[in-house]
């Protein structure tokens, strides 16, 4: 019996929607399909302090990183001169196959236009090279994560 397009075959598949969103870490996921259109937004996604490996592109968010000086924290933010943001959503790979060595690490030393990692979106792999020369000073993916539009990946220095 359907009642305004709600039915258990629905209420299961939106479900599986906010496990998919909880479990990525996504703050809103969109589907739709045969007339029925579903959108499920994470508000406390957006109210939530920010996590090492999360970050919103709309908000100046500051992330700790750990230093070698009295063991305070340094404070990153996407707005870094040597920061690496994400130009795209996608899936992001540190390394160029399963298996493989990643391209960069923490403390790594890289030159301008060295690859820094894959970002995959719409099955199409993109390189995101760096834009100077430097040390990588910190990581903020995961190697197969998704990631959100002027995410903070990297901090070059």
């Amino acid at each position: 019996m359907k009642k305004n397009n709600i039915n258990t075959e629905n209420l299961n598949i939106v479900q599986k929607f906010v496990d998919i969103l909880n479990k990525n870490n996504l703050s809103e996921l969109e589907y739709e399909s045969d007339g029925i259109k579903i959108r499920i937004a994470n508000k406390s996604f957006k109210e939530s302090k920010v996590q090492e490996k999360i970050v919103e592109y709309s908000e100046d968010i500051t992330i700790n990183a750990p230093t070698k000086k009295d063991d305070e924290p340094k404070q990153f933010t996407n707005q870094h001169p040597g920061a690496v943001n994400s130009p795209m959503v996608g899936t992001a790979y540190s390394s160029p196959e399963p298996g493989k060595d990643p391209f960069i690490k923490l403390n790594s030393s890289v030159s301008k236009g060295d690859t820094l990692l894959i970002i995959e979106a719409m099955k199409v792999m993109n390189t995101i090279t760096a834009h100077k020369s430097g040390k990588v000073v910190f990581v903020g993916f995961e190697d197969g994560q998704p990631i959100e539009f002027n995410q903070l990946l990297l901090i070059i220095e």
